[in-house]
């Protein structure tokens, strides 16, 4: 006779704990199994081609070119460019930026992390270098594209600049070919594409209709509004108001810069203005732009 369960949920959840226990274990297992495996096939890379590399405590290899290094370190908020190319062991390739195309890379330095964070801080402006990414410093048991769950991933990476906000909005002002814009006291920089003095002043109360395109101080690929993808700086364009419903400055809330840039302008105008990150969304940023991007915009006001 089977004995008589005084608790059976209790015998139910402790089932259930070992199960749990089991599967727990044997993930591990695999993961170290894994692990290993990675390390193997680093070593042999390593060996079979000579190379000679060094392994950071985080189980990177790393072997760096310091040729052409400025010495210049990345700071918290600082826009990092570099070029990149990632491929699996066997060579084959998994994605990269173009130098031919002019397509690089972007990042603000300290907001995220990326399989590119680490192999970016052990490099300056100007220095090249190549890495070997254990699965766990990858995409791990995730298959990602033509990536196979824990494939250990080559990184082929050259930082080309390190560029502190000054350096982005001079950057701005040469690709745009903006000369000796006004500097107001806030630290915007206003410069006016076409003047027309006859017009009314955009006031708080005044209906108005507003074109703009803001771009950042850098391009990316992203998709436009067709839906195809793109490289370039825009982030955003379009119209406030209609003509029957026409913008209003008092019943809106812009980021600061934009708002003092309109203040300057009369219908019928249109302006180049570039907005530090203190004047647009700060350090957080928003879901497309990354906290400390100052912002490029044309503004055109036109009558409803």
């Amino acid at each position: 006779m089977l004995p008589k369960l005084t608790n059976p949920m209790k015998y139910i959840f402790g089932i259930l704990f070992l199960f749990t226990a089991f599967l727990t274990s044997c993930t591990m297992d695999t993961v170290d199994e894994q692990a290993n495996k990675n390390e193997l096939d680093i070593q042999n890379y390593i060996k079979q081609r000579n190379l000679m590399m060094q392994k950071s405590a985080d189980g990177l290899y790393y072997q760096l070119n310091t040729t052409g290094s400025t010495g210049k370190l990345k700071n918290l908020g600082d826009l990092v460019t570099f070029h990149y190319k990632i491929t699996l062991l066997d060579g084959t390739i998994v994605d990269s930026t173009s130098r031919a195309k002019n397509i690089n890379r972007s990042s603000v330095w300290g907001l995220s992390k990326s399989i590119f964070t680490l192999p970016l801080s052990l490099l300056k402006e100007g220095e090249s270098g190549v890495f070997l990414l254990p699965s766990a410093l990858g995409f791990g048991g995730t298959s990602y594209g033509n990536i196979p769950a824990f494939s250990v991933l080559k990184l082929e990476l050259s930082i080309e600049a390190v560029r502190n906000e000054a350096e982005q909005i001079a950057l701005i002002q040469k690709t745009y070919g903006i000369v000796n814009p006004e500097k107001t006291s806030s630290g915007l920089l206003f410069s006016k594409i076409v003047d027309n003095p006859s017009g009314a002043l955009i006031s708080a109360d005044a209906p108005v209709l507003v074109n703009y395109i803001g771009r950042l101080p850098y391009s990316y690929m992203h998709a436009d509004a067709s839906g195809s993808y793109v490289y370039n700086a825009i982030f955003g364009s379009g119209t406030f108001g209609t003509p029957t419903v026409p913008f209003i400055l008092s019943n809106n809330n812009l980021i600061a810069g934009f708002t003092e840039a309109l203040k300057k302008m009369r219908v019928g105008e249109k302006a180049a203005v570039i907005i530090p990150y203190s004047l647009g969304y700060g350090t957080a940023g928003n879901d497309a732009i990354p906290g400390y991007s100052p912002l490029y915009f044309e503004i055109t006001t036109v009558a409803p």
